[in-house]
């Protein structure tokens, strides 16, 4: 492969200096959040409609007792029980570091602590409970721990209909349904952090220990002290997927789970509470999943199966396999020689993407990525031009999303970008970062 001088140069100045000019926030998405019930605002913020209460931190909607109240976006339950001011209440954590709350709910609210919920989702009913003098819902927007304005959106004795949308922007909130972009990293400590959109506050997952971090559909897994956890979410209770000590690689996509043990026996399942069921009988090293697909080196070679209970495929042999990765109906390896290999479908021919040197093939949307003599490339397709993302040499990750994502660790220090053309964000700095994932 031929490099272009003016790229590596350009390059290598990045990744040495670390002067990176940061992209522009995504545009805000407007109205991504809906009104929770039906009534008249009657306080909006210090502006009590009336009288003036620096510690009033939301908007208050009037209306009948028992009125149905719907979660303004989806997000996971934090906190659900009763406040000595604000009567029942819910608390739900949102992309993008927003938070939501209701209060004065008339009873306990129908949600639990780490619920899942969707947009609408009944949490309860409007009652008086708490620090209240009448039938209303005390609705608040907070984003990282600030109080969102919401004025331009409210105005005393104007009406809400439950399930408008509010008007106001959502700076990175995603539209309902969107794929979910989510970033996370370990750092030297172990410690893992997860941030949903770009430009979200970082929130740590554990204390330190984790060795891997992945990402699939809403679930964050990483492996500590050669134990599997997992959870739903960035605020959702953490489970033990495996434990013993014995873990050594781990995968999730959507809602099917895989790891390999210290024996090298592959176990997968689908759902988290399901029962594991073994793939193999032990040498597996790696395993991939995406989609139906369940991927594994073994002895060097490269196995797939198209579903728990599908025959395994011998996609690639000869001990020469050192690194996979799948991403819908794509495939891809390396070989000893640093060979990388790629191939749309099962049973399709296997395409040479260069001429060796490879260490490492990452798979996303259409991209393929890979690492050669510590610089980071891309091809769109399989029988796409190869571009060079970062050079210098130092790149020792890297990672891709179906989003036009692009991540990778130098120096010891988490950078990203959306588009092959765009300016490289320092997520994480301090030349401590030592695993990375992109989901989405």
């Amino acid at each position: 492969m031929v490099k272009s001088g003016r790229w590596a140069l350009a390059a290598a100045v990045v990744l040495s200096g670390l002067v990176l000019v940061p992209a522009q926030p995504a545009a805000a998405q407007a109205g991504a959040m809906t009104q929770p019930v039906d009534g008249v605002v009657t306080g909006v913020l210090s502006n009590r409609c009336g009288s003036t209460d620096s510690d009033h931190y939301g908007v208050d909607i009037a209306g009948n007792g028992g009125k149905a109240i719907g979660a303004a976006y989806p997000g996971t339950v934090t906190f659900a029980g009763w406040t000595s001011g604000g009567g029942n209440t819910v608390t739900v954590s949102h992309a993008a570091g927003y938070v939501t709350r209701y209060l004065h709910l008339v009873q306990a609210p129908v949600v639990t602590a780490g619920q899942a919920v969707q947009q609408g989702q009944l949490l309860g009913h409007v009652g008086s409970t708490g620090n209240s003098t009448g039938p209303h819902l005390h609705f608040e927007i907070w984003r990282n721990n600030a109080v969102h304005d919401i004025t331009p959106a409210y105005a005393c004795g104007g009406t809400v209909t439950k399930g408008a949308p509010i008007n106001l922007p959502f700076a990175d909130l995603p539209p309902v349904g969107a794929v979910l972009d989510r970033f996370a990293f370990v750092n030297a400590a172990g410690m893992l952090s997860v941030k949903d959109g770009a430009y979200a506050s970082w929130q740590a997952v554990n204390a330190g220990g984790a060795s891997k971090a992945v990402l699939g559909g809403n679930w964050i897994g990483w492996i500590q002290d050669g134990t599997f956890y997992a959870k739903d979410g960035i605020h959702g209770g953490w489970l033990t997927m495996a434990g013993g000590g014995q873990v050594r690689d781990i995968a999730i996509s959507g809602d099917r789970f895989a790891f390999v043990n210290s024996a090298g026996v592959l176990y997968a399942k689908d759902g988290a509470y399901a029962p594991w069921r073994a793939m193999n009988a032990g040498g597996a090293t790696r395993v991939e999943l995406s989609g139906n697909w369940i991927g594994w080196i073994q002895d060097g070679a490269f196995y797939a199966k198209d579903g728990i209970h599908g025959g395994w495929l011998t996609m690639a042999g000869g001990n020469q396999v050192r690194d996979i990765a799948i991403s819908g109906n794509r495939f891809a390896f390396v070989n000893s020689a640093g060979v990388l290999y790629a191939k749309d479908g099962a049973y399709a021919a296997w395409q040479g993407v260069n001429a060796g040197g490879a260490t490492k093939v990452v798979l996303g949307g259409d991209w393929i990525g890979w690492i050669q003599s510590g610089d980071f490339y891309v091809k769109r397709g399989v029988f796409g031009q190869w571009l060079g993302l970062a050079s210098g040499g130092q790149v020792r990750d890297i990672a891709v999303n179906s989003g036009d994502w692009f991540a990778f660790i130098g120096s010891g220090n988490y950078f990203a970008k959306q588009g092959t053309h765009s300016s490289w964000l320092t997520m994480a700095g301090g030349g401590q970062v030592s695993d990375i994932a992109i989901g989405g």
